[in-house]
């Protein structure tokens, strides 16, 4: 292990440009195919960052999807002005923030413990699975502990100085005095990072406590000036805090997470208990399941760093209560404890899932304790030589991080990138779809998906495609197809959106262009290019269609429909195919349909939707299937059969200003029940 004990500041640092340029290598090797696609958490990114360079917006906070804070979103925007609007953008931005994060937990390292555990610290950041992953996502979580380091390095070197101050004559310079304000501005920002950023600087207020308790001289210099420090915080951060208190729906996910927490007011502790006793797997035995930022079960320490993390937290624990005459190495052993303790307790809360993302504010500590570990083991003398200086302790660190590495890259590069799970959830079908209409799109596309909302697979089409001759449309073909006001025109359609029997005569006239295969593994597979005449597809349509002219206060026209079952059985299943044409859009319409008993109660109904509402286009006409179940019970007889629009959120329907009734409901035939 000499050769990680620099006896000079030229050698820490160029061993610690090697460990940053294996850490780049790591987190820039086939970044633009790997991951192997757009998740849209990072295709929304993507584009509100666009929107801060290209239209001016300066929210405080960005209400898309769950909601989410806003720092990652303007620091990925300043590098949008450089590269432009690509997904790139994101993960270079995600980069950086993990070389600041491994940089700066080196820092603190080295001056709270030494320029070994330091090196150590970093070299586990560096090529650590968990690590990796975080660096190469285009996800605003891996800002907070990029600041967090920076944090806690500006705080520890403000107490060294005052430490030095107060054992000496000398005279107080001005330097600790804006180190706690700078400190301050840096943990005001966290809270524009990410969620836990929260309950991080909890940290800060426990560590003057244990001073108080172990060292009072250097606690009376320290207090007013942490106290300094969280009042910059405090005036940073309200803003934002402001915000989410007078909009208090903008922040779904707060309110999704704290469902144990509730249910614990209510008495009732085993949700929270058992996300307790799940989360404490993760760190050795079993990790978090979801395929989207972990291979599914690994935890995020393998075997051998896992002990020497377990290893590391007892000699943390030690340390801090041992109360060595260095008290600086206590006070950082009792600041790391805190630190993973107050970082870990969102996944205590919330529960394992998802805790690659939500415990992310541990990352930088969590390389920290087998570092300490091994240095500690390096210490123990073997007759007149420590351990540390033995040759064999250099190769047993060599092939420790190294195989790391190798592991990591395994797992990462080979087993995780070409898992069919994660290429669903990164959503290569469509990453694939759009690259074809880059190359051969021309005119109207309509692009077939599970997931046509705005925020989910248009976000990914907005980030990727570049052919400018493309005009992108959206239904989902399981229940719908959309009829552009065109003369011909392109349909993707992928294998997770076939298309069922009772709308495949309305595509019998529709050709099969091209098939893209995907890899034999894939989920979403294959991908299906048809080409279409719009004339001869509307001709066919009203062919096949009982006529109506439904006006609905300029929002659609009910054109016709088909009742494929005009009588079934109780218990069978309706189904039956409307005809609407667009005059403007309507955000989240919802089409129903409704079986009416005698006094015009709904006794099964379908509420769906197949085309976005968001996303109509004036004079485009699609198809709606609803299918629904009558009730066993149902009484042999007739029974209306009515159409309706309303608005999901505000849930009001949309009138009717033609077709023979008035009201809300068109009431378009009857469906016989037989005995």
């Amino acid at each position: 292990m000499s050769t990680l004990e620099p006896s000079s500041r030229a050698r820490y640092s160029g061993w610690l440009l090697l460990i940053l340029l294996a850490a780049a290598f790591m987190r820039l090797h086939n970044i633009t195919n790997i991951p192997p696609g757009l998740t849209h958490d990072e295709a929304d990114h993507g584009i509100t960052a666009w929107s801060i360079v290209s239209e001016g917006v300066r929210d405080i906070y960005f209400t898309i999807g769950y909601g989410r804070e806003p720092l990652y979103d303007y620091a990925t925007a300043l590098m949008m002005t450089f590269l432009g609007p690509t997904f790139l953008a994101g993960r270079i931005t995600a980069v950086f923030a993990s070389l600041i994060l491994i940089a700066g937990m080196s820092a603190w390292v080295r001056r709270a413990f030494d320029e070994r555990t330091a090196l150590l610290t970093a070299a586990g950041l560096a090529v650590g699975f968990w690590p990796v992953m975080a660096g190469r996502q285009a996800l605003r979580s891996i800002m907070l502990p990029a600041l967090f380091v920076l944090v806690v390095a500006v705080f520890w070197r403000g107490m060294e100085l005052l430490l030095a101050e107060s054992s000496s004559s000398t005279t107080r310079g001005l330097r600790p005095r804006f180190l706690f304000p700078i400190a301050g501005l840096l943990l005001g920002l966290t809270f524009y990072a990410y969620i836990p950023a929260r309950a991080l600087w909890v940290i800060f207020p426990a560590l003057l406590f244990y001073l108080y308790l172990v060292k009072r001289s250097l606690f009376r210099h320290l207090w007013w000036r942490t106290a300094v420090m969280l009042l910059v915080m405090l005036l940073l951060a309200l803003p934002l805090l402001f915000y989410l208190e007078i909009n208090p729906l903008a922040e779904v996910r707060i309110q999704q997470l704290a469902a144990p927490l509730v249910a614990t007011t209510g008495g009732d502790f085993e949700p929270l208990w058992e996300n307790v006793q799940s989360s404490m797997r993760l760190f050795t035995i079993q990790g978090d399941m979801t395929w989207r930022y972990n291979v599914a079960g690994r935890p995020f320490l393998g075997p051998l760093m896992g002990i020497l993390f377990l290893a590391g937290v007892l000699l943390a624990v030690y340390y801090t209560f041992s109360r060595r005459k260095d008290i600086r190495f206590g006070a950082a052993s009792f600041l790391a404890l805190a630190w993973l303790i107050v970082g870990f307790l969102p996944v205590l809360l919330t529960g394992p899932d998802l805790s690659m993302t939500q415990a992310i504010g541990i990352q930088p500590v969590l390389y920290l304790f087998p570092a300490l570990a091994l240095v500690t083991i390096g210490r123990i003398s073997i007759g007149k030589r420590q351990i540390a200086d033995s040759r064999w302790a250099t190769v047993f660190l060599f092939l420790l991080f190294f195989g790391t590495a190798v592991i990591t890259y395994r797992d990462y590069f080979i087993t995780w990138a070409n898992n069919p799970d994660v290429r669903v959830q990164y959503e290569t079908t469509m990453v694939t779809a759009i690259d074809y209409l880059n190359t051969h799109g021309d005119g109207v596309a309509s692009v077939s998906s599970v997931t046509p909302g705005r925020y989910h697979s248009p976000a990914l089409a907005q980030m990727l495609l570049h052919n400018e001759e493309v005009d992108l449309r959206w239904f989902d073909a399981r229940s719908s197809l959309l009829l552009p006001q065109m003369e011909t025109g392109q349909y993707l359609i992928p294998g997770f959106t076939p298309m069922p029997q009772a709308l495949e005569d309305y595509f019998s006239t529709a050709v099969l262009e091209e098939t893209i295969p995907m890899r034999d593994s894939d989920l979403d597979r294959p991908l299906h290019i048809y080409s279409l005449n719009s004339a001869e597809v509307s001709a066919d349509w009203q062919n096949r269609l009982v006529a109506t002219e439904v006006q609905f206060t300029g929002i659609l026209k009910l054109l016709g429909y088909d009742l494929q079952t005009p009588e079934l059985e109780a218990g069978g299943e309706v189904q039956v195919v409307t005809l609407w044409q667009v005059q403007k859009p309507l955000e989240d319409a919802v089409l129903f349909a409704h079986l009416l008993d005698a006094s015009g109660t709904p006794i099964a109904q379908a509420d769906q939707i197949g085309v976005p509402g968001y996303a109509w286009q004036p004079g485009d006409q699609f198809l709606q299937l609803h299918q629904f179940k009558t009730p066993l019970q149902t009484s042999p007889g007739s029974y209306p059969l009515a159409f309706g629009i309303y608005s999901r959120s505000d849930g009001q329907r949309v009138p009717i200003t033609g077709g023979g009734q008035g009201g809300d409901l068109y009431i378009a035939d009857t469906l016989v029940v037989s005995p």
